[in-house]
């Protein structure tokens, strides 16, 4: 076994993973996402601030950098796998696949399954004694508390299939479970309230560039800047010049806040915060039902009542605090410093003067040694809600005025990380003595590691307390409550609007324990603050609700914790749970007041009386003596085996009694378990629909009251198709169109089909599923040729072939959840539907001669065969605008080599291309003026068992620009283009879409304005812009008329993006716009205080602009290549 020394498995370099095909080899799609944020902050009382930002700006940039390889993620074939040099516990850069699953190119950096493709993986031993040295395993990292090892094959080129095959068959080896990504909740794109101005966070220097006036309007002496933070509209943030520096306020805090870099031995719990008095408490009592007197509570409460309202001066902000009872609790208790509590996340902002009091040494696990500084903003968020400092006349105030938080930083500057990471995040916090973990993160994938490590938190009395997840509008009906809330033990929560109606992008579920405010107004990094939203912000206030539940009742466990907040929790829904709101809306007030009731679930003592038990939930009752029966029902949701975790709760020593569970079905009982133990674990097989459970205590002369959990968990029966989890078990089916309903009940579940078509014809396979935790994976394979993998699409989303030209012969259809490599069994299914039309000839034939050539138009597949070696195939192509032209040809077996030639109408050859040995070819680009052309397919041997597949793409120009056609901005682009003002970027390319640099911008409106350049005035030089620069004379123009200026430290910065602001100053100020001093905000989203005002508002007078929407302008909005062409022909035309 190999362990490497003093190894750091995230700061190793990655290497590219190699995958060698065997039997079936496999080919994916894949696609691509991006975000971008930016900034802008101002006050004298900022410039520290100003400062530390631009540090971290530098060093989020090194951090992405250093990055990139490990989010590369390689393409990993789930047949026989072949793994070379395996970057540690990180992710190598995708190696790209031999041949495609179809005609069209796959994008790049997706996040289809190969996405989600290991390079590590966690090893569980069943028993810590049994773990031995592992041939051929090298060890990237211990979890002693959970017995688990990351692990890796140790040889460069190991076949990994083999390997893990070999490590999963060894004694004593519980699983073997691929390291995973995991994410931050952040909602999805578009879906946020401020989704308008999201896109306008772009990190500015303290000197503005551009737009600065003659009259003096500049950044600098504006009265307010918009600012932002990474991942926050900047409109929704507030500086830390609202600071209060008196020091006659009650707890105030100082401002000067230090730009040095924190490492966890510089967060002290200690800081400038009010010494306020805490409300007595009152002594502790069992854990099986909490109490204190009356008399005692009562006086506590009035003594308390006297406390100061909170004087932070944001807290008007902060409507959720009333609407969850949290400034009602404040008069029974506001703080918990006797406790730890871990956010587990991006970091935290160490410096921010509403938090630092309140935080203590956490760790950084992404960048191990490194302080846990948050390089995202989504921690810091966190951390306000639970406990930006209250009543110390600063910002906002966290539900616990002082606390005891924990920084765990497991998730990059994107908010991604592994479930290493984060398992090792809860047991770090777990060895430091916490007593909740806080997780706003989240997948829709089940792991059985990270239900060990859920555990076994939970043994050592850790809280874990989750978020639900965001997805609720883009998945609807398929949307689940996300990995690790939906784990019965993590308090799962979900987001409600204002006015206890649950927000629609909250995800629903049967986990769900409670719901809490979806719209915060919280700390930003930098030292500000912002709204914020999502079921992120939401479980952070369960957790301080938690905290101050044990600053009451310090001997409660987690299960008591969580069953008091479902008790007094406001039911929006159903009585009971429900799948949307769980047991209702958090209520602070209540659960601080409130003593836990030892059985919440009474009355339940008859059938008709049943208390809902939601699936996949643990719940905490008590049999109060022989004549007590309580009575659960469950919804099982297909047929299936429902599994009961009963575990009877008496102190160490004292003998158990008996119990029995009976089941019913219809009111008919299907089974009874009697059990003597203090634990065990029922399976009951059920069937779709309302099941009943009574349980009772057997023995008849016992009166013992007996405290008691139940947790609840399904798997579904197997389907109708099984076994089928190879090729060779492969399920029979007719070829004919149909469609198949299954599902995946046990780990890495593979169903396989097989059909024999006598003709040749037309299939079109569609994979659908009814839940986000399955990532509907399709592959298919004639017998002894590739299989074909489509997996374009993610997580409850439905996967589709191509129309698949099928011959006579054996295929085989493979589906799968792609959500993993090893994905666990899931409660939902998969439809597999089967279009099948049957085609006996060539369509295209006649066109052996140039004459009968078949006419062919762009986009479209045309299918055919070389049936003879004499055999040629014609096509004929209109041009009737000057293209672009490419061909593609796919489909071609290995061993014939294939010719495409091109021709013009005088028959000249323009190009040709050859599939060789790959089966496929693509021609390289043509410019085609209009007229007539020919395609000739000739091969080197017929082959008729499949088909070739012909495909055309044309790209028409427009102006000379091959990617304006049909955009809004084509008549604008084509008249500046003929006025001589643009060009292209290259390779018949305008890029309308591209942010415009601030040497284009100027470039062009010189163009336009044509100014003369003073002989005797020498122009302003810049450091980054040589005489040679090819925009140096427009440069130099437009500095000299004042429509630009540069930068305070001598450079220009041409290539840096300008923002929308910035481009109508440009254009303003060569048109010759006089900025007026405005008398209302010329645009919802630019107050007349911002910079740029006087010169939006004349054009605005003027009715020279407009804004985007809703009378917004987005000022800082990068501008696009479009955008500004538009603006400019809009004053020259």
């Amino acid at each position: 076994m190999k362990v490497g020394k003093n190894h750091n498995p995230f700061h190793t370099k990655r290497q590219k993973m190699m995958s060698t095909q065997k039997e079936p080899k496999e080919l994916r799609k894949s696609q691509m996402i991006s975000q971008s944020p930016s900034v802008d902050r101002q006050g004298s009382a900022l410039k520290k601030h100003k400062a530390r930002l631009s540090m971290q700006a530098i060093a989020i940039a090194t951090l992405a950098a250093r990055k990139l390889l490990r989010r590369a993620l390689p393409a990993l074939l789930i047949g026989s796998i072949t793994l070379g040099g395996i970057a540690p516990a990180g992710f190598a850069p995708g190696a790209a696949p031999t041949a495609l699953a179809a005609a069209s190119p796959a994008a790049e950096d997706a996040e289809g399954a190969d996405a989600e493709q290991p390079q590590s993986w966690l090893l569980k031993w069943r028993d810590p004694a049994l773990a031995h040295e592992l041939r051929g395993t090298e060890v990237l990292r211990r979890q002693n508390e959970a017995a688990v090892m990351l692990v890796r094959p140790a040889a460069e080129g190991a076949d990994v299939q083999e390997w893990l095959d070999r490590l999963r068959s060894l004694p004593g080896v519980e699983y073997v479970h691929p390291n995973n990504r995991v994410h931050m909740l952040a909602l999805p794109a578009g879906e946020s309230e401020d989704a308008a101005s999201a896109g306008s966070e772009a990190a500015r220097s303290d000197a503005r560039p551009t737009g600065s006036s003659p009259s003096n309007v500049s950044p600098a002496s504006s009265v307010s800047l918009d600012a932002s933070i990474p991942g926050t509209a900047s409109s929704d943030l507030s500086p830390t010049s609202s600071i209060s520096s008196d020091a006659s306020l009650p707890g105030a805090a100082s401002t000067d806040v230090s730009t040095k870099e924190s490492s966890p031995s510089n967060v002290s719990p200690a800081a400038s915060v009010p010494n306020e008095e805490s409300p007595a408490e009152t002594p502790s009592t069992p854990p099986a039902a909490p109490q204190e007197s009356e008399a005692a509570s009562t006086a506590k409460i009035a003594a308390a009542a006297t406390a100061l309202k909170a004087n932070d001066p944001e807290l008007s902000k902060q409507l959720y605090l009333s609407q969850i009872g949290a400034q009602k609790a404040w008069e029974t208790v506001r703080e918990q410093q006797q406790l730890t509590i871990a956010i587990v996340d991006t970091g935290v902002d160490l410096e921010h003067p509403d938090l630092k009091p309140n935080l203590v040494p956490g760790a950084n696990l992404v960048s191990p040694g490194d302080s846990p500084d948050d390089d995202n903003g989504h921690g810091t968020s966190v951390a306000g809600v639970i406990a930006a400092v209250g009543n110390n006349g600063i910002g906002v105030s966290g539900i616990l005025w002082k606390a005891k938080i924990m920084p765990i930083k497991a998730l990059d500057h994107r908010g991604d990380g592994t479930e290493q990471e984060l398992g090792e995040a809860i047991l770090y916090a777990v060895r430091s003595g916490a007593s909740i973990v806080v997780l706003s993160v989240g997948l829709h994938r089940y792991s059985p590691y990270m239900l060990d490590i859920v555990q076994y938190a939970e043994s050592k009395n850790v809280l874990l307390v989750a978020a639900a997840g965001n997805d609720g509008v883009t998945f609807g009906e398929k949307a689940a409550v996300k990995y690790p809330a939906a784990y019965p033990t993590v308090l799962a929560v979900g987001g409600v609007k204002s006015n206890n109606t649950v927000d629609s992008r909250s995800n629903r579920g049967t986990e769900l324990d409670l719901v809490a405010p979806w719209n915060v107004y919280t700390t930003a990094i930098g030292g500000l603050y912002k709204k914020e939203e999502g079921t992120s912000m939401a479980a952070p206030q369960a957790a301080a609700a938690a905290a101050l539940i044990w600053a009451r009742y310090k001997d409660m466990k987690p299960y008591q914790i969580r069953e008091l907040l479902r008790q007094t929790a406001k039911d929006i829904g159903p009585p009971g749970a429900d799948s949307t709101s769980g047991y209702g809306v958090l209520q602070i007030d209540q659960a601080v007041r409130s003593t836990l009731k030892p059985d919440g679930f009474e009355p339940n003592d008859t059938q008709s009386t049943a208390a809902r038990f939601p699936l996949n939930s643990q719940i905490s009752a008590l049999l109060q003596g022989v004549s007590d029966h309580d009575w659960y029902q469950i919804d099982a949701p297909y047929d299936g085996t429902l599994t009961i975790q009963y575990e009877g709760l008496v102190p160490s020593g004292k003998i158990v009694p008996p119990v029995r569970l009976t089941h019913y079905m219809n009111g008919v009982k299907q089974s009874t378990s009697d059990t003597k133990l203090a634990s065990r674990s029922i399976d009951l097989e059920v069937k779709k629909g309302r099941q009943l459970i009574h349980l009772e205590l057997i023995n008849q002369s016992s009166n013992d009251e007996l405290p008691y959990l139940l947790t609840s968990t399904f798997t579904m029966k197997p389907d109708d198709y099984e076994k089928n989890d190879k090729s060779f078990e492969a399920y029979t089916l007719q070829p004919r169109t149909q469609s198949i309903t299954g599902n995946f009940h046990q780990p890495a579940d593979r169903d396989w089909f097989t059909i024999t078509f006598t003709q040749s014809g037309k299939l079109s396979l569609t994979l659908s599923t009814n839940t986000a935790r399955i990532d509907p994976g399709l592959a298919i394979q004639k017998a002894g040729q590739q299989l074909m993998v489509y997996d374009d699409e993610g997580e409850g989303e439905t996967e589709q072939s191509p129309v698949i030209t099928v011959t006579p012969g054996k295929y085989y259809i493979r589906v799968h959840n792609a959500i993993s490599s090893e994905a666990s069994p899931t409660i939902g299914t998969y439809i597999l539907k089967m279009d099948y039309m049957p085609k006996y000839d060539d369509p295209n034939e006649p066109n052996d001669k140039s004459y009968e050539a078949f006419m062919i138009n762009p986009g479209t597949e045309y299918l055919g065969v070389i049936s003879s070696y004499s055999d040629v195939d014609w096509f004929q192509i209109r041009v009737s605008n000057a293209s672009i032209i490419s061909m593609t040809v796919n489909g071609v077996p290995l061993d014939v080599d294939l010719s495409l030639l091109l021709y013009d109408k005088r028959m000249k050859q323009l190009t040709t291309s050859k599939t060789k040995a790959s089966g496929k070819l693509q021609t390289e680009e043509k410019l085609l003026q209009p007229g007539v052309y020919y395609v000739k397919l000739e091969a080197d041997a017929p082959f008729d068992k499949q088909y070739y597949r012909l495909k055309v793409k044309s790209e028409e120009l427009i102006a000379g620009f091959r990617d304006i056609k049909g955009h809004w901005a084509q008549n604008e682009i084509v008249a500046l283009n003929k006025k001589g003002i643009i060009n292209g970027t290259g390779q018949n390319r305008f890029e309308p879409r591209r942010s415009i640099t601030r040497a284009e911008a100027v470039s062009m409106v010189v163009k336009a304005y044509k100014p003369a350049l003073s002989s005797r005035v020498q122009g302003k030089r810049f450091k980054d812009v040589p005489l040679k620069h090819w925009a140096n004379d427009a440069i130099t123009r437009a500095v000299e008329q004042g429509w630009v200026k540069g930068f305070p430290n001598g450079e220009f910065k041409p290539d840096q993006p300008i923002t929308r602001a910035e481009m109508a100053m440009i254009i303003g100020y060569a048109e010759g716009v006089r900025p007026k001093l405005p008398v209302i905000d010329p645009f919802a989203d630019v107050p007349k205080s911002h910079w740029s005002a006087p010169m939006l508002y004349a054009m605005k007078l003027n009715k020279q602009i407009e804004g985007i929407e809703s009378n917004l302008y987005k000022p800082s909005l990068q501008a696009s290549r479009a955008d500004y062409t538009v603006l400019l022909h809009r004053f020259i035309a």
